[in-house]
């Protein structure tokens, strides 16, 4: 009976968190006096250290701002420098202007603000430089220091082919390992041995009770306390982490005092108490994969394991449980995933031990080489399986996101109808009850779903948010088209933002991508989405008259250039179209230039051809573009900027200014994050981020 009361209490205690955020109410940022407020010089404690593509992230506890406890910032450094590693628990002084972490900008997408408060950081900032003030001299922080300096020199000491997975699995740092192989483990769905989780802690607890015996004296209590300190200090306290050594604790803590150990309470307990800790860690990717991992055991385990051995039964409850949630939060099904765990889980098993051993003598100061090939010859293997099992990326199929009304309601069905109450209702029939209970989770699911839904993603017309570049995204039905599609030199727009984008918002296929030209801003996003096999056809260098016609309600009209000429840059050759849809005028003017406008103008004089509803506006609203004779000409009701953060100085003052003279209501993606319009009686604009009073 305690047994569900706390499991229920902290299912409570969840839902409550989240309709709290849900409903806007969140706990007060720490650092919200300090947000854009200039530069000012801050003290604090590195508390973590992670290597990125370019440079460092530190996470920072800076001293001074509150009484309670030290607010976190994430700092970039960005200079190449092998030495921050030596940062690790010493105070910094630093100079730097505090922002606010970006939001969700497009719907269904990834929220990176959300996910930093997950972890209580609240703030981020870059810095060119800082200086160290001192050390702090408590013997915990002496050695957690001691540990981070070690786990970085091992690091380093590995070979470039063990060391991506070495880490991996030792201390869940996959920063060290190539693109290509993370992603071949992300196909097959045993990316999870990459990040240290039951599994790990598991083999770990396995090695601790062979070394110190069986029985569990107070001795053995205290190596295993001291040993889950160190495992969660050097996988720097991640949420996987502390559920498994804290469900292991409990384990031991309750052999030793001759109590009964139950696992869903010992799920339950550890999950309140980083709740309680820090209430968004709710929202944490990992934090959600571990405990539902956990939970799917202590449900599903108990009926699988009458049909299958127990070492199975373990990865296929764990499957069963994390599929739905993985399709959900990823858009992708591997197909290969139990096939390739069970041998990478056995090489796993093999691995650890000895990387184990190998990390504690070369903490004291011995590097063994002939383990040192035995776990090079592992790793290798490893990476072989995985590579054979991805079957060269055909190993894992794209799929829609499910709304969260249907994925809320199915885990409450699943686990409810594998429980113990389910199976006492149904040996007593208790029917009614039982309709009830399905009542009240659909009701809850519902509400939630409502709560969760973002207008824009009902939008007919989406001007996504692709950064310094422009994307617009149209909807009739089932026909989904492009206009552009964004990218970058430094990043892959079609994987990381458009994919993402489309099979959150039930698009999995686009039917016609359209370019208004070929620069890599515009046109870069829609070759790498079209290697995904995402786009039915790519249209370019389209000129006056030609025309799509996707329905009654929809076609796309081609206004300019007259003639494309091979002697003129990309963007005087721009192809500018007019959307007709449901009786309103949408122009999307690409990078036309003023000159390219006035020949337009002048092409269509006397026309009203040029007349929209909306206007986007020319070149991420540059001075060179969007003159006054051309916005007079337009005479839209809103404007909207495609642009992100630039070194260009876009947007331009005077395109501003001139649309607030205008009275034109104008929206940029830089500030509104995704712009949608919808299309009724009225045409109503929704974005994705309130501008700020």
């Amino acid at each position: 009976m305690l047994r569900r009361k706390l499991f229920f209490v902290t299912i409570l205690v969840i839902t409550i968190t989240a309709y709290f955020d849900m409903a806007g109410v969140s706990p007060l940022n720490p650092l919200a006096s300090h947000i854009e407020n200039g530069d000012i010089i801050y003290e604090g404690t590195v508390k973590d250290i992670e290597k990125g593509k370019t440079g460092y992230k530190f996470t920072v506890a800076l001293d001074g701002i509150s009484e309670e406890k030290s607010p976190l910032v994430l700092i970039s450094y960005y200079n190449e420098n092998d030495e921050v590693y030596e940062l690790y628990k010493k105070k910094i002084r630093f100079e730097a202007c505090l922002e606010e972490p970006s939001r969700r900008r497009n719907p269904g997408c990834f929220d990176y603000g959300k996910y930093l408060k997950s972890k209580g950081i609240y703030a981020v900032a870059s810095v060119k430089s800082f200086e160290t003030v001192k050390d702090d001299e408590s013997l915990l922080c002496k050695v957690e220091r001691k540990l981070a300096e070690k786990k970085y020199s091992f690091i380093k000491h590995l070979p470039d082919g063990t060391r991506g997975i070495m880490a991996g699995m030792l201390f869940g740092d996959t920063s060290h390992l190539q693109e290509e192989v993370y992603e071949t483990f992300k196909i097959n769905g045993t990316a999870h041995v990459l990040a240290v989780s039951g599994l790990h802690i598991g083999i770990l607890y396995k090695i601790i009770s062979r070394i110190t015996g069986r029985r569990l004296t107070f001795r053995r209590l205290l190596i295993l306390c001291l040993t889950l300190a160190a495992a969660c200090m050097l996988a720097s306290w991640t949420p996987s982490v502390i559920r498994a050594s804290g469900m292991i604790f409990l384990k031991a803590l309750a052999e030793y005092c001759d109590r009964r150990y139950d696992f869903l309470s010992a799920m339950s307990a550890v999950m309140l108490i980083l709740i309680v800790k820090e209430p968004m860690s709710i929202f944490n990717t990992g934090f959600q994969m571990s405990f539902l991992a956990a939970a799917s055991i202590s449900f599903f385990m108990p009926h699988i394991s009458l049909k299958v051995p127990e070492s199975i039964s373990v990865m296929l409850a764990v499957n069963t449980g994390l599929i739905p949630y993985q399709i959900f939060v990823f858009n992708s099904l591997s197909l290969t995933s139990f096939i390739a765990n069970i041998p990478v889980i056995y090489l796993v098993g093999i691995i650890m031990p000895i990387a184990v051993i190998y990390f504690v003598v070369f903490c004291f100061g011995c590097e063994p080489e002939p383990i040192e090939y035995i776990l090079k010859a592992l790793t290798a293997f490893t990476e072989k399986i995985n590579e054979f099992s991805a079957v060269g990326g055909k190993g894992a199929i794209d799929i829609l996101s499910p709304s969260v009304t249907f994925i809320l309601f199915f885990y409450m069905i699943i686990f409810f109808a594998s429980s113990e109450t389910f199976e006492i209702l149904r040996l007593r029939k208790k029917w009614k009850k039982i309709i009830m209970l399905i009542t009240v989770f659909m009701t809850a699911s519902l509400i939630a779903g409502g709560f969760c839904r973002e207008p824009v993603s009902d939008d007919e017309v989406v001007f996504v948010d692709v950064g310094q570049g422009d994307c617009i995204h149209i909807r009739e039905g089932n026909t989904n088209i492009l206009i552009d599609g964004g990218g970058s030199v430094n990043y892959d727009v079609g994987i990381n933002t458009l994919k993402p984008y489309l099979l959150k918002n039930g698009c999995k296929k686009v039917d016609m991508a359209i370019a208004t030209h070929l620069h890599t801003d515009h046109y870069k996003g829609i070759e790498e989405l079209d290697r995904e096999g995402m786009v039915g056809r790519v249209v370019t260098k389209a000129t006056a008259g030609t025309e799509f016609i996707v329905s009654e309600d929809l076609y796309i009209e081609t206004l300019w250039p007259v003639e494309i000429s091979g002697n003129q840059d990309e963007n005087e050759n721009c192809s500018v179209f007019m959307i007709h849809y449901k009786g309103y005028r949408i122009l999307i003017t690409g990078d036309l230039d003023i000159k390219g406008e006035k020949e337009m103008m002048k092409f269509y004089e006397g026309t009203g051809r040029l007349s929209a509803d909306i206007l986007k506006i020319g070149h991420h609203g540059s001075g060179g573009s969007t003159c006054p004779e051309f916005l007079e000409a337009v005479s839209p009701n809103v404007c909207v900027i495609q642009v992100g953060k630039n070194n260009y100085g876009h947007p331009d003052l005077k395109i501003i200014e001139m649309c607030r003279k205008n009275c034109i209501i104008l929206l940029r993606n830089d500030i509104h994050g995704a712009v949608g319009f919808s299309l009724g009686e009225t045409a109503k604009h929704h974005v994705m981020i309130e501008e700020k009073d």
